[in-house]
């Protein structure tokens, strides 16, 4: 795998130094894994195509050394000049992992596997993105008993992979335990109606995770039912997505039910589904008596006139709801007029 790296360099100075390098990881001794490895205090690893430090050691110097990096900086006023290195040299701080993006690198379950043990022995790592990386449930379960013990990790991207149901189930039982989560992304996967049952189970108990993005998992209404039904108690979870991911009026409800009783969450999607007016009302009821609920984003569902009435008479006493999405929805230009007169002139935005 041949990468371009950027290294960002801040050095406690008035300049903000980007440092740009060119390598072909072929000519280099040292794979990310090793990295994570030989260095578990870096200050912030990857992107794509990408390398972030902003602080460095003794130990990785020596690395960028051996690695024969081509170094090049260019400084806030876009001035570029040579010898990052020899001021790194001249540093004696450690250098803090924190941020660590591997966006479409092709690893696959064995590499996902090898980096889960690096993961396990990091303990600055705060960022974990691994997007569109053929992740399947194997990569996906060794990620999670890795965050049975990692207690650094707060954001985990698994989007656009292929995590099916043993995978989704094996990161449920993870979030049991782990008590440092915060966001969790397994959009475009595949978890199913019984990832979604598993991971429900886990939001009974799970304290602190705050975002959980399933949009495009096929979670159904079942998969929605079980996660309202986690809503009623949970008090961490802030947002959540369950986009495209066939939920129609039975799942509305049962969200509907959850949010009259739940006093966290201010972020719903769940646009591109076939909602109609039934699962409309629903949430209508909800809003009458949910005063935190902030964004809403119904788009590309079947609300149709009726449940886009109702929501404009529930407005003019809701002041809480800031966004509202409700386009694509059959809704008339009279009925969209109504809309705009009970969004009043309210801080936030109406799309329609």
């Amino acid at each position: 795998m041949s990468l371009r790296k950027v290294i960002e360099y801040n050095e406690v100075t008035e300049d903000n130094e980007v440092a740009e390098v060119n390598e072909d990881t072929k000519n280099t001794k040292f794979t990310l894994i090793d990295l994570l490895k030989k260095c578990p205090d870096i200050s912030a690893l990857i992107s794509k195509n990408i390398l972030i430090l902003c602080q460095t050691s003794k130990e990785m110097r020596q690395i960028l050394k051996e690695a024969n990096i081509k170094i090049a900086i260019i400084n806030k006023h876009n001035y570029k000049e040579e010898g990052l290195l020899e001021k790194l040299n001249k540093l004696n701080v450690w250098c803090l992992v924190i941020e660590l993006r591997l966006i479409e690198c092709n690893l696959g379950d064995n590499r996902a596997r090898a980096f889960a043990e690096a993961l396990r022995m990091n303990s600055t790592l705060q960022k974990l993105d691994l997007r569109w990386n053929d992740v399947g449930d194997d990569g996906a379960r060794a990620i999670a008993e890795a965050l049975r013990v990692n207690s650094t990790l707060h954001r985990l991207i698994l989007s656009v992979n292929c995590v099916g149901a043993d995978g989704a189930r094996a990161i449920a039982d993870a979030l049991r335990v782990n008590s440092k989560l915060q966001e969790l992304y397994l959009y475009g996967n595949d978890v199913g109606v019984d990832g979604a049952l598993e991971l429900a189970e886990a939001l009974h108990v799970n304290s602190t995770l705050q975002t959980l993005d399933l949009f495009d998992n096929g979670v159904g209404d079942d998969g929605a039912l079980a996660i309202a039904e986690a809503l009623r108690v949970n008090k961490t979870l802030y947002a959540l997505s369950f986009g495209n991911n066939n939920i129609g009026d039975d799942g509305a409800h049962a969200i509907g039910n959850a949010l009259c009783m739940n006093s966290t969450l201010q972020k719903l999607e769940l646009w591109n589904n076939i909602i109609k007016a039934d699962g409309a009302l629903a949430l209508v009821e909800a809003l009458h008596v949910n005063t935190t609920l902030m964004e809403l984003n119904l788009n590309s569902n079947c609300i149709g006139d009726y449940g886009a009435l109702a929501i404009a008479d529930v407005l003019c006493e809701n002041s809480t709801l800031q966004t509202l999405n409700l386009r694509c929805n059959y809704i008339e230009d009279d009925v969209k007029k109504v809309l705009r007169e009970s969004w009043g002139n309210r801080v936030g935005t109406l799309e329609i």
